[in-house]
């Protein structure tokens, strides 16, 4: 074998192993907040919230009768003035409902600023603004949204 064959495998082989290390260290990351890339976690649908927006009696399945809904939410690492949409969307399951308001109606319940540093406990809540109210039986889900961009849902049931 030549000197010129040895440089090539050489080479190539340092390639390959600089490949393989770059593609391990940048391919392997785990989601972590930081300044552009915050976390929702904890997402919990509940009857209720607590004076720090952590639910009370968390649930995913509610009466039809039932006075509102609160979804809680753990926000970690968003910068300070980020946006923050939730939107409620009826995904469909009664029919009565569906031919009144349509299947996925969507109701943007909240839009709000972020205004505090690090991280915390929020909650949203939707409730009508009409006595007597029923909700329509079937499936929901909630998006949360951050400046545009879909974080984060959670799905809950009426029955």
């Amino acid at each position: 074998m030549n000197n010129s064959s040895k440089s090539y495998r050489l080479v190539l082989g340092i390639a390959v192993v600089l490949i393989l290390v770059t593609v391990l260290v940048t391919g392997c990351g785990i989601k972590e907040a930081s300044p552009f890339n915050g976390v929702i976690s904890e997402i919990t649908m509940s009857t209720g919230v607590d004076s720090n927006n952590r639910p009370v009696n968390p649930t995913t399945v509610f009466p039809a009768d039932a006075p509102g809904f609160y979804c809680s939410f753990k926000l970690s690492g968003f910068p300070v003035g980020s946006n923050l949409l939730t939107q409620w969307i009826y995904l469909g399951g009664d029919p009565e409902a569906e031919a009144l308001t349509g299947k996925n109606y969507v109701a943007e319940v909240q839009k709000a600023t972020i205004t505090k540093k690090g991280q915390g406990y929020t909650s949203t809540a939707y409730f009508p603004n009409m006595p007597d109210y029923t909700w329509p039986k079937g499936d929901y889900k909630v998006l949360i949204i951050v400046d545009g961009q879909e974080e984060a849902s959670t799905t809950f049931k009426v029955q």
